[in-house]
């Protein structure tokens, strides 16, 4: 039987791997080893060394599960919730995390808290996802200035489950992966409020205070019976950079957890696409440029890869103008047609709009004309879909 090329987050025990017959330095990222696959933790090796596919023989494999569909929706593989109505319970649960995680670290008492509120959050974070992915991504987009630290902890948290289930990791390291994205700038609420929020350019020893908070927040909860060694490699690992540039360590290549890498790319997309008061936010179409144009130097090829293909090219949330002079908020992806994604579309001539949903898979009339710029927004953020997001 002719050997199938399949992703590697569809990669299973038992499956017998081949060789490419193309050359590495034709598909780089295609892992080239023959064998079977013994374990989960040789499938996450080949996942965090950067490969995207592989060659399974069928004929040579053990008996093994079907691949899980990875598409961006039926994760579960129960019926999923309609986007509007999981929006606003999504909202709801965004609103309440983002307060609890601000009393956290305000407080500085997570040794004492009750891991139960802690867990129940997370656990509801996995499960709006299954509900239905797009809702609680499309909230991340939508953000204020204000409260950045805490929103970015949770928006974090939610883009490392979303990406943890992507690649194909257990519940219990998906959930964990979700703590660490959580509490990955926990040490942040040991730096003093003035250099956190300073709107200039940073003094080298006020760098240096910044970086601190990756050994504070791991210091502070590393003798925490409830917080695993994934916990702490998130945490610690999030600013290290593949080609040994980054700190508090300066580790590189696969010295730096699966975990950490996760939470890294996720802290990354998100800082881009978030507004501060020493910079401007950025098209989430835009940020996905630029960690592709990072890949190889922050993370091992092909990691990054994997992330794109989870959010899209036109991630949940991108503002777009279409060719039929409307306007709308990416909603929902069409992996099969990646350059087609459903749009809601909220204004006409830059006029409120009776909302609709717009499939462009399905409608060769109309397509993506561009993507607007923050600058650009004034008229969509007034409207009454987009601001029901922005207060409770």
């Amino acid at each position: 039987m002719k050997p199938i090329k399949i992703s590697v987050t569809q990669l299973r025990q038992g499956m017998w791997l081949v060789e490419p017959t193309t050359s590495w330095i034709n598909a780089p990222f295609v892992y080239g080893k023959s064998g079977i696959i013994k374990s989960a933790e040789q499938i996450k090796h080949i996942i965090a060394s950067g490969y995207t596919e592989a060659y399974y023989d069928p004929a040579r494999s053990e008996t093994v599960q079907s691949a899980p569909c990875h598409s961006a929706l039926g994760r579960s593989g129960a019926r999923q919730t309609p986007l509007a109505e999981e929006l606003c319970r999504a909202r709801d649960l965004y609103f309440d995390a983002c307060n609890y995680i601000k009393n956290l670290m305000q407080e500085k008492k997570v040794g004492a808290i009750e891991v139960a509120e802690l867990k129940a959050f997370v656990n509801e974070i996995i499960q709006s996802l299954h509900r239905n992915f797009n809702a609680l991504l499309l909230i991340t987009t939508i953000k204020k200035t204000s409260d950045y630290t805490y929103r970015h902890s949770i928006n974090v948290a939610i883009f490392s489950i979303a990406f943890a289930q992507f690649l194909g990791l257990d519940d219990e390291e998906t959930f964990d992966t979700g703590m660490a994205g959580l509490f990955h700038d926990y040490g942040k609420a040991f730096v003093p409020l003035e250099i956190l929020n300073a709107p200039r350019s940073l003094s080298p020893d006020e760098t240096s205070v910044i970086r601190s908070h990756v050994r504070l927040g791991h210091d502070n909860l590393k003798d925490i019976p409830w917080v695993s060694d994934i916990i702490l490699d998130g945490i610690l690992h999030h600013h290290e950079r593949h080609d040994g540039s980054g700190y508090p360590h300066q580790l590189s290549g696969e010295a730096i957890s699966l975990h950490g890498r996760i939470i890294s790319i996720c802290d990354v997309y998100d800082a881009l696409t978030s507004s501060r008061v020493y910079k401007n936010a950025i098209p989430p179409a835009q940020a996905v440029k630029k960690l592709f144009s990072m890949s190889g130097q922050a993370w091992a090829p092909g990691l990054v890869e994997h992330f794109i293909k989870l959010v899209g090219i036109f991630p949940v949330g991108t503002v777009v103008q279409l060719s039929n002079e409307t306007t709308g908020i990416v909603c929902q992806q069409d992996h099969k047609s990646p350059l087609k994604p459903t749009v809601l579309v909220i204004l006409k001539k830059d006029r409120p709009y009776a909302p609709y949903y717009l499939k462009l898979a399905q409608n060769d009339q109309v397509s993506i004309n561009r993507v607007l710029v923050p600058s650009e927004l004034g008229s969509i953020k007034n409207s009454k879909f987009y601001r029901m997001f922005l207060d409770r």
